[in-house]
């Protein structure tokens, strides 16, 4: 059974990641929409950067986001946990990233926070 409080709750703390004094600066020019699609709900959750800034997490499917994550819940939350690395869930095709190369390599500061 999915637990949505502590998914949102983790989704809110990777929002806040980006203004992290150790990471902040590599994200101030960022204006991008990140979407998150958890698979085994079906529901997508939106992060949106304006220069660098984190807006208000969002519940909604875009068309076209900058960056898209695909996971299930479960996936997300062992991520944030540390009990898997996002290169691990890749390989395992446990996650599905859409994401240039650079944005990748910025995207992977956040996970030595």
């Amino acid at each position: 059974m999915v637990n949505m409080d502590e998914v949102l709750e983790t989704l809110e703390k990777q929002k806040d990641k980006y203004t992290h004094e150790k990471v902040a600066k590599f994200f101030k020019t960022w204006t991008k929409k990140l979407q998150y699609h958890f698979t085994d709900i079906d529901e997508y959750y939106v992060i949106e950067l304006i220069k660098g800034i984190p807006q208000p997490i969002v519940k909604e499917k875009l068309d076209d986001p900058d960056i898209m994550y695909s996971m299930s819940t479960d996936t997300f939350l062992k991520l944030n946990r540390g009990e898997i690395s996002g290169f691990k869930a890749y390989q395992q095709k446990k996650l599905k990233i859409k994401a240039t190369m650079p944005e990748t390599l910025k995207l992977q500061k956040l996970d030595k926070l």
